[in-house]
């Protein structure tokens, strides 16, 4: 394997001293066309890679952000950081992207590196309610944003989310007005913002409806695939079954469907599934389900743009959004007969 060529090569090559090489490569005046020529002709036919990092070490900054999320096998990431990416990509940023697996030490660990690393910013997206890696940010990150989750205490920080209670409130109400009234709730992992709001927003439907909270209709989530499954195999096999469920995002009522599947229950005669998210699963022909829709490509967008532009303007006003989130129908829920 070859050693990685470097500035100090493409010099001697060129014939040239070293900040005549750097010169050219960020375009700066001072540099004759033939040198310049010279130079950029030695650069393509070694394909060379200016190394960012020392870069940055003179310019203060490398044009990268570093993105944390929780679960990147979770198709609500792809397209979170394909909106955060797009945005990177129109102003010349590149991005760092770190998987914590929704645990608290990898947060830490992440956050760490990403310091270390020296990127211009930080996109998180993965953070508990009580997480000691907000502390090392507010501590060593000069610009920083929350995406999709928030923690306990957020307001004197940059966040885009959506109204996760407006959200459920809705999806709930949905379900009653189809005549619904044995709703469960499969719930995301309990120390995080988005299940905490929408576990809310389905108390507070259920209560404006007259109806009362029954806890054996509550069941314990992680916002995974298996998880939505194994609940289902249990809810399905209860003597006094709910008639629908509203599951805290979709991969967890995609494994609840597939539940549904494998013991032969009719979707949406024999139950029906409501998500939240509408990841691009969701619409497939063969599940079809009916979701909440919290616009995740923008979400990734905002975040990006917001924070690029405070580091470019070096702007410290807060920026904070809240998304409205919106109910999609498709074919997973129908009115109770």
């Amino acid at each position: 394997m070859k050693k990685r060529i470097t500035i100090d090569d493409i010099a001697k090559l060129s014939g040239v001293s070293k900040s005549t090489v750097s010169r050219v490569l960020n375009n700066s005046p001072g540099v004759k066309e033939e040198t310049r020529k010279k130079v950029l002709e030695i650069v393509k036919k070694y394909d060379y890679i200016p190394n960012i990092i020392a870069s940055g070490l003179v310019k203060k900054r490398i044009n990268t952000l570093g993105v944390i999320v929780s679960d990147i096998t979770n198709p609500y990431y792809s397209v979170l950081v394909k909106g955060i990416e797009d945005i990177c990509r129109a102003y010349g940023y590149g991005l760092l992207l770190c998987n914590t697996d929704g645990r608290v030490i990898e947060e830490v660990k992440h956050v760490k590196l990403l310091i270390q690393k020296n990127v211009d910013g930080i996109i998180f997206a993965s953070s508990k309610l009580e997480s000691p890696a907000l502390n090392i940010m507010k501590n060593n990150v000069e610009y920083f944003i929350f995406v999709g989750r928030l923690p306990s205490v957020y307001e004197d920080y940059d966040y885009v989310v959506v109204d996760n209670f407006l959200g459920a409130y809705m999806a709930v109400n949905y379900l009653i007005s189809l005549g619904h009234r044995k709703i469960a709730y499969l719930s995301g992992t309990w120390n995080t913002w988005p299940n905490v709001k929408r576990f809310e927003g389905y108390k507070k439907a259920l209560e404006d409806n007259g109806l009362e909270i029954d806890n054996k209709y509550i069941f314990n989530g992680d916002f995974s695939l298996e998880a939505g499954y194994n609940i289902g195999l249990k809810v399905l096999n209860m003597q006094d079954r709910p008639t629908a469920i509203f599951c805290a995002n979709d991969m967890s009522a995609i494994g609840f469907l597939e539940a549904c599947w494998e013991l032969g229950f009719r979707i949406p005669e024999d139950i029906s599934i409501m998500g939240f998210d509408d990841i691009p699963l969701s619409s497939f022909r063969s599940i079809q389900l009916t979701t909440v829709s919290q616009s995740i490509y923008d979400q990734g967008a905002f975040a990006g743009k917001i924070l690029i532009e405070k580091i470019q303007k070096k702007h410290k006003d807060k920026t904070q959004i809240i998304l409205p989130p919106k109910l999609v129908i498709r074919k997973t829920c129908a009115p109770l007969l």
